[in-house]
């Protein structure tokens, strides 16, 4: 196990460890007036050839406006596995790097939050169902992607989740939470489709 796995380990623990310390009364999920935080890792495939996946984790949180529909915050690190770039193609004056077809090996980190609202149609005490999306951005240590239809990609984008998912209740304050996610990353036509989805344990309170 490398040191960077390691860190992230040791941090998402000492977040369950915090979280269950927190003084709490049993709810029914998505009850009004009620706060949450999930603490999650996702993995995500993308519909363009200039990367291949990427793996995020963080957590969200959000705060039930009323029976059934919250409103709130996710902040998550990215690593994206990026085409290689491994040569420069001169096209008049200019020199452009290219991405190569020869494999992925550019990790390239980021940092991102989205705004979130979700609507659960079906919920009880013991489980619930929703669907919700947002609006947010990602700041890059590199281009995101590197290159992609004719040109590079961006140092920041835009992100636009849209969410399927269910949390079952494993005691009275603790769910499992499980999602399935579309997220586009840049709105112009450099930007990525990530499909994929997201697992981590819900704390309510």
């Amino acid at each position: 196990m490398n040191a960077r796995l390691q860190k992230i380990l040791v941090l998402v623990l000492a977040a369950f460890i915090g979280l269950a310390a927190l003084p709490s009364r049993s709810f029914a999920i998505g009850e009004a007036g009620t706060v949450y935080v999930t603490p999650e890792f996702g993995y995500y495939g993308t519909g363009q050839k200039a990367v291949d996946s990427y793996l995020t984790f963080g957590a969200s949180g959000g705060y039930f406006v009323m029976d059934g529909l919250s409103i709130g915050l996710e902040a998550l690190a990215y690593s994206f596995n990026q085409r290689k770039i491994d040569r420069n193609t001169a096209a008049g004056n200019f020199l452009y790097t290219v991405a190569s077809d020869n494999g992925y090996s550019q990790n390239p980190w980021a940092f991102g939050a989205n705004a979130l609202i979700r609507y659960y149609p079906v919920r009880t005490d013991k489980a619930a169902f929703y669907i919700g999306t947002g609006i947010g951005g990602i700041f890059s240590s590199d281009r995101i992607p590197f290159w992609e239809n004719g040109g590079e990609g961006n140092y920041s984008n835009p992100t636009l989740p849209v969410d399927i998912g269910f949390a079952v209740a494993i005691s009275p304050t603790v769910s499992f939470e499980l999602a399935g996610r579309y997220q586009r990353i840049g709105f112009d036509n450099h930007g990525i489709d990530g499909w994929g989805g997201h697992a981590g344990f819900r704390f309510t309170f």
